[in-house]
């Protein structure tokens, strides 16, 4: 039993239940704040350490959670955003069923402790060589919770690698291409970033990458370890399945595109929670199906 367990253990009743609303509206107060007047959140929200130290302002501590999204303030920012929230409301919702609400809210919640722990790290030693409070103004504009957002996404790429996503609308990528191209951008804006001597977005970028391999790779028994586990051998046990159905006919159908595992080996089959009676999906429409509800 890892750390992660004890944990979970200890503290079953910690999480909250449904957290992508609540990150969403967050998100989406902030969109709101930006669109209407964005000094308001610098001027009086963001994660400006000089304020909370000198000002007692501790409320920027939480407050910065508002901060801007990168997609803009004006109407495509907006259509943006509402097109972001939908996709990521997807994929924290099934990390959240997969791992539970404690894991799942540990995962986002470290990643937000991450971000406070690099940007006191970087006021401190900033401070050391230039004035505190222009330090604690430019780190307030600096901060982004990007890094965690794609760290939601890159967890669930790991979990689910063949779910696939429609880039630009069109184009069907499944979820472990565009975790590579994520990675490979991460690396590229990490070497960028030290050869320009800008390591603050650095560490922003690490502390999300950390944040991962704790949860995936760090430990035995880890929960994205036992997901992929549990995956693997279900994969197993559905191969062989298959391999004992091929005379008698197929076990799994997808009640979208009606294909079976004899139709499409490499997909997984899996029965929804929230439709009403028991139909089952392919990993391709298993997430992006509309629910069936009987009257």
């Amino acid at each position: 039993m890892n750390f992660i367990d004890r944990l979970e253990k200890r503290y079953p009743n910690f999480g909250v239940s449904n957290l992508m609303i609540y990150v969403i509206a967050i998100s989406g107060l902030g969109m709101l704040i930006s669109m209407v007047n964005p000094y308001i959140y610098y001027q009086y929200l963001s994660l400006d350490f000089y304020q909370i130290f000198h000002h007692g302002q501790v409320w920027r501590l939480i407050t910065f959670l508002l901060c801007p999204s990168a997609g803009g303030s004006g109407s495509s920012g907006l259509f943006w955003f509402v097109i972001m929230a939908w996709v990521y409301y997807s994929i924290g919702s099934n990390l959240e069923r997969i791992w539970g609400r404690f894991r799942f809210t540990l995962f986002y919640l470290s990643g937000i402790v991450m971000i406070l722990i690099v940007t006191l790290a970087a006021y401190l030693i900033m401070g050391i060589v230039y004035p505190a409070q222009e330090v604690g103004i430019w780190l307030g504009m600096q901060v982004t919770l990007e890094y965690v957002t794609e760290s939601l996404f890159l967890a669930f790429a790991l979990v689910f690698p063949d779910v696939q996503f429609l880039l630009f609308f069109i184009i069907p990528v499944k979820a472990k291409w565009l975790s590579i191209f994520y990675f490979a951008l991460d690396a590229y804006q990490i070497i960028q970033g030290i050869m320009m001597k800008s390591y603050y977005p650095v560490a922003l970028i690490v502390v999300s990458l950390i944040n991962i391999f704790i949860f995936f790779f760090f430990a035995k028994g880890s929960p994205g370890m036992a997901a992929h586990a549990r995956q693997t051998k279900r994969k197993a046990e559905f191969k062989q399945k298959m391999h004992e159905s091929r005379e008698k006919g197929p076990i799994h159908r997808c009640a979208i595109c009606g294909r079976t595992e004899l139709d499409a080996p490499e997909l997984d089959f899996r029965y929804c929670s929230k439709c009403d009676g028991r139909y089952e999906y392919c990993s391709e429409h298993l997430f992006t199906h509309e629910h069936v509800h009987h009257k």
